[in-house]
């Protein structure tokens, strides 16, 4: 095939088998490649790949250089990126701090970086449009959600002011994180998977990062992962992520359910788990906001 006779040229291998369109089978192991048609996009992701790293413990997914020493080489219409296929397991809650080493380096490179790629802009979130939805609601249930949207308000004034006292701090270009498929172990080394997508500005995929951990391993792990990224964050970072973590966006499922005229018993369903992402959501912003006067306190003391 033409593409795999044009990668033994390009990667000296001498041994390449196609796996499927996305993996091939060579004699230094499975590589994944990755087709890209926006150049800006790719320039942005392979400075991304190359800073973000804490050596030895955790690296990113680089992309492998050919024989011209390039990261990525011209295929067609577009850009051909090469990569180590990493298979390992999920890291478990020991690395907490070491992880959070990462999305300390992420973040501070995030705060240096600069692309012409557009990025994704954070969303507001949508409690609001429920106002218009309560009526449809069987009455125990519209006094519960009412009661969410009151402390909803309030906890988006808070973040509201926040942000306002630092308006002109700038927030971080980050890569999009996901708790359960970036980060992979293998032997004693943790693997970034890098994406393809436009980076994202600010904090929200830190706080959903956050908001897994806890799920999965409890309190004392998130203050781990927080202990291994404080380094990298100043003050006025920690109090942008406090302010994401703020955000009521827990409601915001409940908000797309009832568009759909749904059963009671799936706005139950819906609002039980709401109720479990809401205490989760409010377990994370105590635990944090006190970890960040902690600090600050040591600091000024």
């Amino acid at each position: 095939m033409e593409l795999l006779d044009w990668l033994k040229e390009r990667f000296a291998w001498q041994d390449v088998r196609l796996v499927n369109e996305a993996l091939v089978e060579t004699e230094q192991g499975r590589k994944r490649l990755r087709f890209w048609s926006d150049k800006e996009l790719l320039d942005w992701h392979i400075e991304w790949r190359d800073h973000c790293r804490v050596t030895p413990f955790i690296l990113a997914d680089r992309m492998i250089r050919a024989t011209n020493k390039e990261p990525a080489i011209e295929w067609k219409d577009g850009w051909l990126t090469v990569h180590d296929e990493v298979t390992g397991s999920v890291p478990s809650r020991e690395v907490a701090e070491k992880i959070g080493l990462m999305l300390g380096t992420m973040i501070a490179y995030g705060l240096e970086t600069e692309t012409k790629v557009e990025p994704v802009e954070n969303r507001e979130p949508l409690f609001t449009e429920l106002r218009e939805s309560l009526q449809f609601l069987p009455r125990e249930q519209h006094v519960f959600v009412s009661s969410l949207v009151r402390e909803a308000t309030v906890r988006m004034k808070k973040a509201t002011a926040l942000e306002s006292k630092l308006a002109e701090e700038r927030l971080p270009l980050l890569d999009p994180i996901c708790f359960s498929k970036q980060v992979r172990q293998v032997y004693q080394v943790m693997i970034w998977q890098g994406t393809m997508e436009r980076p994202e500005r600010g904090y929200a995929a830190v706080r959903s990062f956050f908001e897994n951990w806890l799920e999965h391993y409890g309190k004392d792990a998130c203050l781990e992962l927080w202990d291994g990224m404080q380094s990298s964050v100043s003050d006025e970072q920690a109090m942008l992520l406090l302010a994401e973590l703020l955000k009521p966006y827990e409601l915001d499922a409940l908000v797309a359910l009832l568009e759909t005229n749904p059963t009671d018993a799936a706005i139950s369903r819906d609002i039980n788990q709401l109720v479990v992402r809401w205490e989760r959501s409010k377990e994370l912003v105590a635990l944090l906001s006190s970890a960040i006067d902690s600090r600050r306190r040591v600091v000024t003391s």
